[in-house]
This record gives structure tokens, C-alpha cells and sequence, in this order.
């Protein structure tokens, strides 16, 4: 493995070069388009944001028969330390972060990585400071693993998503998520709330985490509301019994993290009340189970703003929620696919790909007391760069129109 072909040249195909270069290995990075061709090489190394089926120089690396590898597999294989994973639909981020902000507090040297931002592979090529990482880890990364073992691993659920990226539909893409537990010994992969799993020690009653049948943490005291919420505190704290002694789990200052941790940006946040009508940004929520958990975390009745690409999902659950919408405000690529599902059950208004037209259109239709929801149940690159942007417009427009 002398000379690396890294496919993508973003943020993960940046991080693999990095590897490259700090153990001495030659590599060429090269992007689909200009009619780029596939470099010779022992090893290629592919980028999570590439689709098998869309990128041209991804098909050319499969039919060239060269092992392939995923850039997550690839900085594992130059990773020496232990490494918490994390997967499932919906709750990866927040988990993730829970779990550092854990280990943290109990005096680990701890740092996310993965699907969240920052490329094991960029992590392994400077582990100084590091004494484990907290991985988050997308279906994409995981197409292409091997070797990929982490100490131990969460799958925190399964449900209706990036169906256009597997021929295979909803079966494959589970199937992929649980590669996550190949190389994991029994004992250390972990199954979230919504599995049947007997053999978790961490679960969740009435708002509060029970640890081996008793009393442990009463999530009233945080920043964690919902059962949503309940399911990613519950695999954080499975993941740090699996790594520190059961008495710093149990310990005051355990708990207090527990207590003090903050949700990040995007995640149901509230931006704020204008004429009586408060705006929250769910910018995370990017299929309909994770929209069905952020309605189901607020009261009265909502305006919720709907749209952008669909990525194949089954948009039906969204109708079980319908008696809460004071109106859907559609809007983005796959938006009719919503309207179809939501179509006599409440008030439709489509706005096209206009975002200052859904915004404005909102605030005209909520009525005091009701809660303006922006949890789209789709990706945003329709429109948007990423559902950061998205969020952080939804935020400046609500302020802008309430001024």
C-alpha cells in the first residue's frame, strides 16, 4: 500500500490526503467531472459523499477490480486507540456529543470525529491529546469497511431513510448499518430503545434512565425531553460503562454532566416568540421520524414548514400528525410527495422553491400561541448548502419578517 487514489476532494478526501502525507505515502485526489480519469494505485480510497451510482470515477474504481476502501476504513487503519461508534437514523449527533461531553467530564481526553465534522482519518493523523474518540457513523461510511472495529458500538435505530442511495431499498440500508458491529466483540455492541434487546443495562421510564433496574437519572433535570432524547442518553451511557469503571458512571460528576449537557444548534432550538408565535428550527429533522419526535416534543398546534429532497423516503408517518397542523407549509424538490400524503387531512400551502415566501407565508398563517416548525423531513441541498444554512436562514427570517 504505497500509492493511494482518494476519491473526493472535500473535507474527507482533504483529511485522507493528510494521512497520506504524515506516514510517508504518496496519493492523488481527484473529483468526478472535466473528464478526470482514474489514477493508477494500490489503494483507493472513496469519500462518503460520492454515490456508487451517480459518480462516474467511482464506477470506474469498481470496474477496475483494486480494493476499495470507505475514508473511515481507511483512518482506522492508522487509529490506535479506543473508539466509540455510533449509527442509526435519527439521534447520531446528539448521541455522539453526549458521550464525549461524558467522558470528558470524568477526565478522558476525549474528541468527536466522523460524520460530525471533523474525519478519523484527520484525527489519526494527529492523535496527540487523544486517549479515545467518539465516532459518528453515516450508512455512506460504512459501504466500504473491512477491518473497521471499533471498542464499541450503538446502533440507535432504523427507519425510513436515503432510500435512493441502495438498489435494495430499506432492507439494504439496514444491512449496511449493522456492518457498524462486524468486528465488535458480543458484548460491546449495543442496540438502542426501540430494539428488543434483553441484554441492555441502560433504559428509559416515564423520563428517567434506570441502570440495572434502578433509579439512575431523572431527565427532567436536562436537556434531553422526549423518549427521542431518552434513546440517546440511554446508548451514551451504555457506552460509558463499556469504557469507564461503573463507579465514575455512578458518580456525582457523571451525573451532573448528564445535567449541564447541551443540545447543539439546529436540534429543536428555540430561536424566539414574536407576536405571541414562537419559531423553533428542527433544520436536523431530515425524514419524518425525526420530525414525528420534534412534534411530539412541543404543544399546541403548529405551522410546520416541510420540504426538500426526499431521498426516496416514506413520507406516510407525517399523516398521524396531521391534527396538530394548523398548516403545512411545503416547499422544495419533493414537496409534492408530501402534499400527497397530507392532502385532505390539513391545510396545504405551497411555496415553491421561495423560501422568503414560506417564511413570510408562516407568519401570516400562525395564529398566537401556535409554534412555527421548521422539521423539513428532507435533506436540503435542494436548496441549501446543508441544513445548517437552512437552519440559520429559518432563524434570520423569523427575526427579519417579526422586526
Amino acid at each position: 500500500m504505497k500509492n493511494i487514489t482518494i476519491l473526493g476532494a472535500g473535507v474527507s478526501g482533504k483529511a485522507a490526503a493528510k494521512l497520506c502525507a504524515a506516514n510517508n505515502l504518496d496519493c492523488t485526489v481527484v473529483n468526478d467531472g472535466g473528464g478526470a480519469v482514474l489514477p493508477d494505485g494500490d489503494l483507493i480510497v472513496v469519500s462518503p459523499g460520492l454515490d456508487p451510482a451517480k459518480s462516474a470515477l467511482y464506477q470506474a474504481a469498481l470496474a477496475s477490480g483494486r480494493p476499495i476502501v470507505s475514508e473511515m476504513e481507511f483512518g482506522f487503519r492508522f487509529w490506535e486507540k479506543p473508539l466509540l461508534a455510533i449509527t442509526g437514523t435519527n439521534g447520531k449527533t446528539t448521541t455522539t456529543e453526549l458521550t464525549c461531553h461524558l467522558l470528558v467530564s470524568c477526565g478522558v481526553k476525549a474528541q468527536v470525529c466522523g460524520n460530525i465534522g471533523r474525519p478519523l482519518s484527520d484525527l489519526a493523523a494527529t492523535p496527540e491529546d487523544c486517549e479515545a474518540a467518539v465516532i459518528e457513523v453515516s450508512s455512506f461510511q460504512l459501504e466500504k469497511v473491512e477491518k473497521f472495529s471499533p471498542f464499541a458500538s450503538v446502533i440507535l435505530n432504523f427507519q425510513s431513510d436515503h432510500i435512493d442511495r441502495y438498489p435494495g431499498g430499506f432492507a439494504e440500508y439496514c444491512a449496511t448499518k449493522e456492518k457498524i458491529f462486524a468486528g465488535v466483540l458480543p458484548e460491546n455492541r449495543i442496540y438502542g430503545l426501540s430494539f428488543e434487546d434483553k441484554s441492555r443495562r441502560v433504559n428509559w421510564e416515564k423520563g428517567r434512565l434506570l441502570l440495572d433496574g434502578e433509579f439512575f437519572f431523572d431527565l427532567a433535570e436536562s436537556d434531553l425531553p422526549g423518549f427521542h432524547n431518552g434513546e440517546n442518553a440511554a446508548a451514551a451511557v451504555e457506552l460509558c460503562l463499556r469504557f469507564l469503571p461503573l463507579e465514575k458512571v455512578k458518580s456525582s460528576i457523571f451525573k451532573s454532566a448528564l445535567a449541564n449537557f447541551k443540545r447543539g444548534k439546529h436540534r429543536v432550538e428555540k430561536i424566539g416568540v414574536f407576536h405571541g408565535v414562537t419559531y423553533v428550527d428542527d433544520s436536523k429533522g431530515t425524514n419524518p421520524a425525526a420530525v414525528l419526535a420534534a412534534i411530539d416534543s412541543l404543544p399546541g398546534k403548529l405551522v410546520i414548514l416541510l420540504g426538500g429532497l426526499g431521498k426516496g423516503m416514506d413520507f406516510t408517518p407525517l399523516a398521524s400528525r396531521a391534527e396538530r397542523f394548523r398548516a403545512a407549509i411545503l416547499y422544495g424538490a419533493d414537496r409534492e410527495d408530501i402534499r400527497k400524503v397530507l392532502d385532505g387531512r390539513c391545510p396545504c400551502i405551497d411555496c415553491g422553491s421561495d423560501f422568503v415566501k414560506v417564511m413570510e407565508t408562516a407568519g401570516k398563517t400562525a395564529l398566537e400561541g401556535d409554534t412555527v416548525l421548521l422539521s423539513p423531513a428532507c435533506a436540503s441541498m435542494d436548496m441549501f448548502k446543508n441544513y445548517a444554512e437552512r437552519g440559520d436562514e429559518f432563524a434570520r427570517l423569523a427575526k427579519a419578517i417579526n422586526s
